[in-house]
């Protein structure tokens, strides 16, 4: 399903992806839930990050 996206994504790429806000990712990031790097100010996630995100979030 991911194969055809980056190994590495930026905070607004992560965002488009996941389809939320800033304010939502950066909460999750800050608490731990979706791991992230900082590099010169800037957040990178790596894809595997994001799919582990989405295999721990709650579907109804």
């Amino acid at each position: 399903m991911f194969e055809d996206y980056p190994d590495l994504f930026t905070r607004r790429q992560a965002q488009e992806l996941l389809h939320i806000g800033k304010n939502r990712i950066l909460k999750y990031i800050h608490s731990g839930r979706l791991r992230a790097l900082v590099l010169d100010g800037r957040y990178l996630i790596r894809k595997q990050d994001i799919i582990n995100f989405l295999r721990t979030f709650p579907y109804a």
